[in-house]
């Protein structure tokens, strides 16, 4: 198991006082392996992830990916399926998160783990927050 650190993983995510915000992670896998993580993008404590968007090209024959979170300081909390559980990523295609929203309690990075099979393709995520700030 890998972790590997996206492009967009330096980007600037939005964390003023207006109001909801996107963030995007992108990364094109050259095989990744069964159970590597990548980290695409870091947010920050307080931020309420309403919404979860991922795009993939075709990324191979039983390749599926997981959509989630973990935070950076290795609280409990989060998982690799927090946001979108595993699905197929045979065919190109879009899949929305079907879960209630989350308020992440610490720095979080979200999350894309690859299982099934290796993965080669591009791959995007976008995630739609409001920063609320934290207590």
């Amino acid at each position: 198991m890998a972790t590997i650190n996206a492009p967009t993983l330096q980007n600037v995510q939005y964390s003023g006082d207006d109001g909801s915000a996107f963030a995007h992670g992108q990364i094109t896998l050259a095989a990744a392996q069964i159970a590597d993580k990548v980290r695409l993008v870091k947010l920050f404590a307080g931020t309420k992830i309403y919404c979860a968007k991922m795009i993939n090209a075709a990324l191979g024959a039983s390749s599926t990916i997981s959509l989630g979170f973990e935070y950076v300081n290795a609280e409990a909390g989060g998982g690799a399926a927090a946001l979108i559980p595993a699905t197929s990523t045979a065919a190109i295609a879009k899949t929305d998160s079907i879960v209630a929203p989350v308020t992440l309690d610490y720095d979080a990075y979200i999350t894309a783990t690859v299982a099934g099979a290796a993965a080669t393709g591009q791959f995007d995520a976008v995630i739609s927050f409001e920063h609320r700030g934290t207590l």
